[in-house]
């Protein structure tokens, strides 16, 4: 259960292009001074902005999701520990 909504949460709906993978150092740009004018007219800074705080809320959830299942199950041990000294 935990896998799929980790695997559900991690899916981008934003097709990952060469913009966007910008924590890859292997990749080298084959155009700098395109690059450079891309940067300097603003192109696409909403789009990141947006797709970067969509990957924040998705791994925001993801880790409530855990921390709600973490807790449910503590609490459903000390329940169970609970019933069985009544017994």
């Amino acid at each position: 259960m935990l896998q799929y909504l980790k695997s559900r949460l991690r899916r981008s709906p934003v097709r990952e292009d060469a913009m966007l993978r910008r924590y890859e150092e292997n990749d080298g740009v084959k155009n700098v001074q395109f690059v450079s004018f891309l940067q300097q007219s603003g192109f696409r800074k909403q789009a990141l902005a947006r797709h970067d705080k969509t990957k924040r809320f998705k791994k925001f959830v993801a880790l409530a999701a855990i921390w709600s299942f973490l807790i449910a199950c503590g609490w459903i041990a000390y329940e169970s520990a609970e019933a069985l000294e009544l017994f």
